[in-house]
């Protein structure tokens, strides 16, 4: 069933295994009662387990955090662990903090995953505690008033349990921002390039079009690039590498997915006179990002994957010239251990199309 319009807070993704006085045991298998062993080693029983499975195509707030296999040392964790947004995990930084898991989201090891749908868990003891997920300190379930949005909620529940607790109730000191947070942050970029992660710059970030299904790589000539396009096209769009600002540049805190940032857009057919595109055109909405504007200069950002409609060439014959200006090269991104920049899956964008 489709959770409602609360966010899940502190929640494991199906297949997380949890330590346990029986061994690592996989969330979805424990049962009340269970002794789960806490990061201080001390066995403690399970007082509830709550789940609930919900969609997540357009409600980022619901995307789980992919914490890599050894993001924060070797064996922490000791396989990539997901978690919800608001999970936090148990960091040792001039002494244990709790941080939640989208506060260090960077893009390389610790990223949020697009998924259709997923199927949170609780674990819940007797108070607030940090349990070992996939060899990682991280919280067990403490009710902030959100036990409602789970199956199965009152089960085994008396009707007087304390509810609505707050940040004070946590068994470690919660920050979400902060020196401490910047300081888990940049160990945690150091740990990345460690394990061979690196950024790269590269001006048009991988751009090319994907017209009915099939890719066209452009002509480049400075940062103008231009597109051969069948007339008859329907489906188009201009498909890029993206990156984060906050996640490769210092002193910002925009987390807008970012392509690349279009200065100007010209259709020509060769034939009826060229077409220029206006940034603000309300046709351009799907895959783009508002105006931007600085003084006299203005572009517009797609987020990776922006739909040009089939109006916006109406009337003309033959094959199609998309021009494409950028106001600027594409922002730094990261590129995984076993990525190669420039490198497309092309049978991802033909289901896409």
């Amino acid at each position: 069933m489709d959770g409602n319009n609360e966010t899940p807070a502190a929640c494991y993704v199906t297949g997380t295994r949890i330590l346990t006085a029986r061994g690592s045991v996989a969330v979805e298998d424990l049962a009340v009662g269970d002794l789960a062993v806490t990061a201080s080693g001390e066995e403690r029983p399970v007082r509830w387990i709550g789940h609930q499975t919900v969609r997540c195509r357009g409600r980022a707030a619901f995307l789980p955090v992919r914490i890599a296999a050894g993001a924060f040392g070797e064996g922490r964790p000791a396989r990539n662990l997901m978690v919800s947004p608001g999970h936090t995990v148990c960091v040792d930084v001039l002494g244990e903090v709790l941080i939640p898991a989208i506060r260090l989201v960077n893009g390389t090891t610790v990223a949020q995953v697009p998924v259709e749908k997923v199927t949170y868990w609780h674990v819940e003891l007797e108070s607030h505690d940090i349990l070992l997920a996939e060899g990682l300190p991280a919280e067990s379930y403490l009710d902030m008033g959100n036990r409602a949005f789970f199956e199965g909620a009152s089960i085994g529940i008396e009707p007087d349990a304390p509810v609505g607790h707050n940040a004070s109730d946590f068994c470690r000191p919660f920050l979400e921002a902060g020196p401490l947070v910047e300081a888990v942050r940049t160990r945690l970029e150091d740990r990345a390039v460690a394990l061979g992660w690196r950024k790269v710059e590269e001006a048009f970030a991988s751009l090319h079009a994907v017209a009915d299904g099939h890719m066209i790589r452009p002509d480049v000539d400075g940062l103008t690039a231009r597109f051969v396009i069948p007339a008859e096209a329907h489906n188009v769009r201009l498909v890029s590498a993206t990156s984060v600002p906050a996640q490769v540049l210092s002193d910002t805190s925009d987390d807008r997915q970012l392509g690349v940032a279009l200065a100007s857009l010209v259709i020509d057919d060769g034939l009826t006179g060229a077409r220029r595109v206006a940034l603000d055109d309300t046709r351009l909405s799907e895959g783009f990002h508002p105006v931007d504007r600085d003084g006299e200069a203005s572009w517009r950002w797609t987020n990776g994957e922006a739909v040009l409609p089939a109006s916006l060439w109406d009337g003309c014959r033959g094959t199609l010239f998309l021009r494409v200006r950028l106001s600027g090269p594409a922002l730094p991104r990261w590129i995984a251990p076993d990525e190669t920049a420039g490198v497309v899956d092309l049978d991802m964008f033909r289901q896409q199309a």
